[in-house]
């Protein structure tokens, strides 16, 4: 079987599994987004990412942050009284889809090569080269979660929701991230997590719209701070 021929295949294959509520959104926003692509390809494009979503030692940066994530941009976006013409929808609902999907936390530059993928997989699919740059910006600011456009604030803030959690819902989101870095020595662990702690805290609010600042911004410091608190402790404590 050549690769055109193989190519058809997965798009027959993808096109008769049944579409969840994530690929459905997924394909929405392709279809918006101007991909020229059959059916069968874009179902493809989304087997594949739910499969790097999937991917051995993931813990939180699976497919249950993305539709959490999905679902605190629609909170934003319902929050926004913005005329919808100041942020394509489509474009950040593909940045929330691609944003992780390069994740290996011995690597410093997931974010870019997460953007790199995305700008070649909407381009394969037909979508018109501004949409492949513009979910590539989003994707890159998640990386420092620096808002300088709307859209990124509004991307940024649904990727961080996750701080104004309760307590409990906080601490398991904590203990997952830290299972991805579980060949991390805890005394390296608490010392850049709480450094990445302590820059969220000193850079200003933690959230770039009204609404989250709002709504979010104050449980989100408690928790961060409470979590800081405890990594300190445990240095004190020693090795």
């Amino acid at each position: 079987m050549d690769r055109g021929e193989n190519m058809s295949h997965v798009s027959e294959v993808a096109e008769a599994i049944p579409r969840s509520p994530l690929a459905r959104v997924f394909d929405d926003a392709l279809v918006t987004a101007g991909s020229r692509a059959d059916v069968g390809e874009r179902v493809a494009a989304f087997v594949d990412l739910a499969r790097r979503y999937q991917e051995p030692g993931r813990h939180y940066h699976t497919l249950r942050h993305v539709a959490e994530m999905s679902a605190a941009l629609r909170v934003l976006l319902a929050a926004d009284r913005r005329a919808p013409a100041a942020c394509a929808v489509h474009v950040c609902v593909l940045a929330v889809y691609f944003h992780d999907a390069v994740h290996e936390p011995r690597l410093a530059d997931n974010e870019r090569r997460s953007a790199e993928l995305a700008i070649d997989v909407l381009a394969r699919l037909g979508c018109p080269e501004r949409i492949g740059a513009d979910v590539a910006r989003l994707v890159l600011a998640t990386a420092s979660h620096r808002s300088t456009h709307d859209d990124e604030a509004l991307v940024n803030d649904a990727d961080l929701r996750v701080l104004a959690r309760p307590p409990a819902a906080y601490d398991r989101y904590v203990r997952r991230v830290r299972r991805e870095y579980g060949w991390v020595g805890e005394r390296a662990w608490r010392e850049g997590r709480g450094a990445l702690l302590r820059g969220l805290l000193d850079g200003g609010p933690l959230y770039a719209t009204a609404w989250a600042r709002r709504n979010w911004e104050p449980l989100a410091r408690l928790n961060v701070t409470r979590e800081l608190h405890a990594l300190g402790r445990g240095l004190d404590a020693g090795p």
